[in-house]
């Protein structure tokens, strides 16, 4: 059974490329070309892999990568991306991310860590996360594995920066 990937990538050159490389290597391949449109195809249908971009129109993909993991989405992540910096990978995996690859890149290191990925997904990418540990402030509830914060029953919605300073200050906190 093929293995479905879907890439969330904005330049064309690298879409092309890569989905032409992974078709080739017998994956199924979907792709988005901005944030908003990738995280409503992760949504809609489960993929066995997500390669993610970092700078999107649109919604970057840290926040799509943590708007997926607030829905419980545990499709793996690969971020791929020319920020390197040592703070945005860490930022990347903190946020849920499960391989963080920089560009330029060759594709022998990109193939063998999308089998790598694939390997170590559980069967049905979709089941829910388990539980992480949640701070609570009154009625404002911090759930850090899953980068999501909730009003009561309500879900509050961060920007992966506001996410990465709550993040902050609750090590400091600790």
């Amino acid at each position: 059974m093929k293995k479905h990937i879907l890439l969330i990538e904005d330049e064309a050159g690298l879409v092309m490329t890569l989905s032409d490389r992974l078709r080739s290597e017998g994956y199924s391949v979907d792709t988005a070309g901005d944030g908003e449109s990738g995280l409503q195809r992760a949504l809609q249908r489960d993929f066995d892999l997500i390669i993610l971009d970092i700078m999107l129109p649109l919604r970057s993909g840290l926040d799509v990568c943590r708007d997926l993991r607030q829905r419980n989405k545990q499709t793996p992540v690969m971020m791929l991306t020319a920020r390197g910096q040592l703070v945005d990978k860490v930022v990347g995996l903190k946020i849920g991310a499960d391989d963080y690859l920089t560009k330029p890149f060759e594709m022998i290191e990109l193939l063998a860590r999308v089998e790598a990925l694939l390997r170590r997904a559980p069967a049905g990418s979709a089941a829910e996360a388990p539980a992480g540990e949640i701070y609570r402030f009154g009625n404002i509830s911090v759930d850090l594995r899953q980068s999501r914060v909730l009003r009561g029953d309500e879900v509050i919605d961060l920007s992966a920066l506001e996410f990465r300073l709550l993040r902050y200050l609750s090590n400091i906190a600790a």
